[in-house]
C-alpha cells in the first residue's frame, strides 16, 4: 500500500554542501537523485545533477543562494520489483515562514523510514539560536525586556539577600561605585538587547546557506555574534557584581 506524508518547519537552518550530501545519501544516492533546483535572490536558478556542482555556482551576499529543492524518485524506493514511481521531495527555503519542508510518497514501510530520517536530518541543520531566528519581533522585543528586567530584579534581590547574610542592617542605598557599575552594567545590557531588536534578522538570520564565496561572509558574523554575547555575559557579571559590592562597600 502506498502512502504520501508532507510535513514543514519553521526554524533557523544552516546548510553546508556536506549537509547536502547527506541528504542526497537518504533520498537513494546521487544515482538515485533526480533533480537538485537552486534559486538565487537575483532571480537566476539553476538545475543540477550533484551536488558538487554547487560548487560552481557564485554564492555572494549580493547573489546568494535563497532555496535549494532536491528530488529522488522511480528506483530510489524500490521494493523487489515493484517499480511504481514513488517521490521524495525536499525543500530548503530562506524565509521567516515554513524554511524546510518535504513530502513523501511510498510504501508505508519505507515512508515511515525516510521520514524519520528526515526528521533527524533537519534537527541537525539547527543552530543554537534557531528559535530566536524565526521569533516574530514583537515576541523577540518582549523577550529582550524579559531578560533585562530579569537582570535588574536578580542585581536588587541579591544586593538585599546579601546584606542580610552579612549581617548588615543597612544594605540599601548601595555605595555610589556599586551603583555606577550596577547601572552601568543594566544599561549595557539594555544597549545590547536594543541592539538584537534593531538587526535581529541579520543577527539571527533564519537562513544560512554556506555554500562557495558566501561560506566566508557568514563565518565573520559567526565572529561578531560571538563578540556580541560575550559583550552581554561581560554587562551581566558587571551589573551582578556591583550589586554584590554594593553589601560591602555600600
Amino acid at each position: 500500500m502506498n502512502v504520501s506524508r508532507s510535513k514543514q518547519f519553521r526554524a533557523g537552518f544552516r546548510l553546508e554542501s556536506w549537509d547536502l550530501e547527506r541528504l542526497a545519501h537518504i533520498l537513494g544516492g546521487d544515482e538515485m537523485v533526480t533533480c537538485i533546483s537552486v534559486e538565487m535572490a537575483d532571480g537566476t536558478s539553476y538545475q543540477l545533477e550533484h551536488v558538487a556542482e554547487l560548487k560552481e555556482i557564485r554564492n555572494t551576499s549580493k547573489r546568494r543562494i535563497t532555496a535549494v529543492t532536491m528530488e529522488s524518485s522511480s528506483t530510489a524506493f524500490p521494493v523487489g520489483n515493484d517499480h511504481v514511481v514513488r517521490i521524495a521531495l525536499v525543500t530548503i527555503r530562506e524565509g521567516r515562514g515554513d524554511t524546510v519542508r518535504y513530502h513523501v510518497s511510498g510504501t508505508e514501510r519505507k515512508v515511515d523510514r525516510l521520514t524519520r530520517e528526515l526528521d533527524d536530518w533537519v534537527a541537525s541543520l539547527s543552530p543554537w539560536y534557531s528559535s530566536l531566528a524565526v521569533m516574530n519581533r514583537v515576541h523577540f522585543f518582549l523577550w529582550t525586556v524579559a531578560v533585562v528586567g530579569t537582570l535588574a530584579l536578580v542585581s536588587l534581590v541579591l544586593h538585599f539577600a546579601l546584606g542580610s547574610l552579612a549581617g548588615i542592617s543597612e544594605a540599601w542605598p548601595p555605595g555610589r561605585l556599586s551603583s555606577i557599575a550596577t547601572a552601568v552594567g543594566l544599561l549595557s545590557v539594555a544597549l545590547v538587547g536594543a541592539t538584537l531588536n534593531l538587526r535581529q534578522h541579520r543577527i539571527f538570520p533564519a537562513a544560512e546557506f554556506r555554500i562557495g564565496q558566501n561560506a566566508e561572509a557568514l563565518k565573520r558574523s559567526d565572529r561578531g555574534r560571538t563578540r556580541l554575547l560575550r559583550a552581554s555575559v561581560g554587562a551581566a557579571v558587571v551589573a551582578l557584581g556591583g550589586s554584590i559590592a554594593g553589601v560591602f562597600l555600600g
